[in-house]
């Protein structure tokens, strides 16, 4: 017991200093499998700037992808995936989910579609049809662990995964399309990460608990920078080849430059 008191106190009191952090400088502290000593690191300060907020309907926005020319924002609890005009904000189709809580959406340069359920715990290899997305085939089950946000980086899948019990663990897995996995990372730094993009170098991921986005390199396989999310709850996050967009639960849709002064 007194274990278990000494780790809480560990992660409350880190949590603290991220949350107080605000637009300083970055850092994380990770308590080292369960001995009562610290490491801090200071990460990089990215600094951002909001461009464009585009409202989005109320729903349950999970993950977003970006096809080249609209977002898509995938919507859990039974609900559909928009797809959204970025520029004027209207909804131009709806996509019935594969599942029951369509997490994550990525697309592979084959124009397959690889999709996350919260529910079911699969990865799913789809396509839409009829405006449904339809399973062709279920890639891989992470149960007992939930997925949540995936990303196809050209070469690799990218999964964040949360499995429950006495203290929530949470893993960043890199995949073969085939499910097969390859690495396998402990997130020890960020309490409920949310969704993924891929700018082409880095691996950007948001925090749902403490409005953190972290960037990664996938190479080094270690967190290098972070900035605050404009919205609470953060989830979906896409990269369209220039900017960054981002959106949160209850939240609306935001534009935002990287390394902007």
């Amino acid at each position: 017991m007194a274990s278990m008191i000494s780790r809480s106190l560990i992660y409350s009191v880190a949590l603290a200093l991220i949350l107080l952090n605000g637009g300083g400088i970055c850092a994380f502290q990770e308590a080292q499998k369960g001995a009562a000593t610290q490491r801090k690191e200071k990460l990089e300060a990215i600094p951002v700037k909001v461009l464009k907020k585009v409202s989005l309907p109320k729903g349950y926005h999970e993950g977003l992808y970006f096809d080249g020319k609209n977002i898509w924002v995938n919507n859990g609890k039974k609900g559909k995936t928009w797809v959204v005009d970025p520029a004027s904000g209207d909804v131009l189709s709806e996509i019935a989910p594969v599942a029951t809580f369509t997490e994550g959406l990525t697309r592979k340069d084959d124009g397959d579609y690889f999709v996350t359920d919260w529910d079911t715990m699969k990865l799913y290899r789809s396509r839409v049809e009829n405006s449904r997305m339809v399973a062709d085939s279920e890639v891989c089950s992470f149960a007992p662990s939930h997925p949540t946000g995936v990303v196809w980086n050209g070469a690799h899948l990218f999964v964040i995964t949360w499995t429950r019990g006495m203290g929530t663990q949470f893993h960043l897995l890199q995949m073969e399309e085939t499910g097969r996995l390859l690495r396998k990372m402990r997130i020890r730094w960020m309490q409920e990460p949310a969704h993924l993009a891929w700018d082409g170098k880095y691996l950007w991921v948001t925090s749902w608990y403490n409005r953190l986005v972290y960037k990664i390199d996938i190479y080094a396989w270690r967190v290098i920078g972070c900035f605050r999310s404009p919205v609470s709850d953060a989830t979906g996050i896409a990269w369209d080849g220039k900017y960054l967009w981002l959106t949160g639960t209850r939240g609306d849709l935001y534009q935002l430059q990287i390394g902007a002064n």
